[in-house]
């Protein structure tokens, strides 16, 4: 070998090279979220439901299933009257809400349709809702596809939590219902149908889900992807929380801290309102030093100290 060959050898070694981590489908959905999603006139954020190129070709009938799954639903519902009007009251939220709207049976919409099953999901120990209704995402058509499949874009748990521990002052909050203040756009709504009714006595009805949607794998990619875009577009005015709301979050908690009491209370000011420009509301807020949730509502306070 030359000694020019060494050297060049020696540069190639010794060259720092970026690395994509992405694949080719998280590079797509990436691509989709950047060129599609938009604004509302209150801040909310649209988005869009990331789809492969021959999506159209690939989606088959879903609505028999999601009937056949429905029929099972009701027939366990009826034998659990405690866990049927716990299930109905979540819909009947979910509807006074404007997160489900109403569908004629023939509304003539030229956009795919899929019909989500669902089902519930008890959450015992939850000191809010404790039955969730879970879409099924997964559910195969007459094609064998389904919606789910999208990238995750938040640090990994460990990273979060080796994080937390280096503050003094511990600070955990939680986001209200985050993945319904994310708004899905009006032609991506009709894959997102489930069949229901609030009474046997009257016909199955259909409803289309206005938001991000439990139970679908691009649901946790477009929440916590719309979070970073919230940093993105108004974190300039908030210097502690910007970076905070791009590293300390896991989905819907938030796990961070500071440095100080008064740190601590400013973070938590500032990310309250940083978060309320997206639609976002934090609560159950926790901290290892009870005086930085003074002057918060009782409401607004977590069951537990960190």
């Amino acid at each position: 070998m030359t000694l020019e060959e060494s050297m060049e050898r020696f540069w190639k070694t010794e060259e720092l090279t970026v690395c994509d981590s992405y694949s080719l489908e998280e590079r797509h959905c990436e691509q989709v979220y950047q060129s599609t999603t938009s604004r509302d006139e209150n801040g909310r954020y649209i988005v869009r439901l990331p789809k492969k190129a021959d999506f159209d070709a690939m989606l088959g009938d879903s609505k028999n299933n999601a009937l056949r799954r429905y029929d099972q639903l009701e027939r366990r519902l009826d034998r659990d009257l405690k866990l049927k009007e716990e299930y109905h009251a979540f819909m009947k939220e979910y509807l006074s809400l404007g997160h489900m709207r109403l569908v004629e049976t023939d509304d003539g919409t030229k956009h795919p349709t899929y019909y989500l099953p669902h089902h519930p999901v008890m959450k015992e120990d939850s000191t809010t809702t404790k039955v969730r209704v879970v879409f099924d995402g997964s559910a195969r058509t007459s094609t064998g596809f389904s919606l789910n499949e999208a990238p995750v874009v938040q640090d990994d748990l460990l990273s979060l939590i080796l994080r937390f521990r280096t503050y003094p002052v511990a600070l955990v909050g939680d986001i209200a219902k985050m993945y319904r203040q994310v708004q899905v756009h009006p032609e991506d709504r009709s894959l997102q149908r489930i069949l229901f009714r609030f009474s046997n006595g009257t016909p199955v009805q259909i409803y289309e889900l206005l938001t991000v949607t439990y139970g679908l794998a691009p649901s946790s990619y477009l929440a916590t992807r719309t979070l970073q875009q919230l940093t993105t577009d108004e974190g300039d005015a908030y210097p502690m929380a910007g970076p905070s709301l791009r590293k300390n979050f896991y989905v819907d908690d938030y796990i961070g801290g500071a440095n100080s009491v008064e740190e601590a209370v400013q973070l938590r000011i500032e990310l309250s309102d940083l978060l309320s420009k997206g639609g976002f509301e934090l609560r159950k807020w926790t901290s290892n030093r009870l005086e930085v949730l003074q002057g918060l509502e009782h409401n607004q306070i977590g069951t537990h100290r960190c």
